[in-house]
């Protein structure tokens, strides 16, 4: 559901300062436009940490999806974007959203939370995989042979949060 246009707005700021040369530097390119859209869309969930002052601190962007467009198995919770301000890091902010998001994919009886990483983010990665427990998904190129998914600069990440058993 979308944002209130001042969240909007903040969310996109904050994206853009965290990311713009992430992106700028990968193979996918900045393209705000796109990222603009992907806020606006339908399934587009947002989890936002304010000060009182109503400036964004943090933010998490994810939805609920098929796992495969193609051929779907199950329903994930795919987080499109965890992005946390500059001067909010380095207090559990990031630990707690996904802890957070983590617990809504476990209610929902999501099987697996899924996201994307820039290998060049290292301390993103870091986060993920060693504070946050991610493994590297069996959908991220690196999992499969290829020159084209061996020089890819991103990983596809995932975590179990639901068994299947009620």
């Amino acid at each position: 559901s979308p944002l209130p246009s001042d969240l909007h707005k903040e969310c996109l700021s904050l994206f853009e300062k965290n990311m713009a040369e992430l992106y700028r530097n990968s193979s996918w390119g900045l393209n705000l436009d796109e990222k603009n859209e992907e806020f606006k869309h339908k399934d587009a969930r947002f989890l936002v940490v304010t000060e009182e002052t109503n400036r964004v601190l943090a933010f998490s962007h994810f939805r609920f999806e098929p796992d495969d467009e193609y051929k779907p198995l199950e329903e994930i919770m795919y987080i499109y974007e965890v992005q946390v301000d500059e001067h909010a890091r380095r207090v559990g902010m990031g630990r707690r959203l996904m802890s957070i998001m983590e617990l809504i994919a476990m209610r929902l009886q999501m099987r697996r939370v899924v996201l994307t990483v820039f290998k060049s983010n290292i301390s993103a990665m870091n986060f993920y995989l060693k504070t946050m427990k991610y493994s590297v998904d069996a959908t991220s190129p690196s999992q499969h042979e290829g020159e084209q998914n061996n020089s890819a600069d991103y990983e596809i990440l995932s975590k179990i949060t639901w068994n299947g058993i009620t």
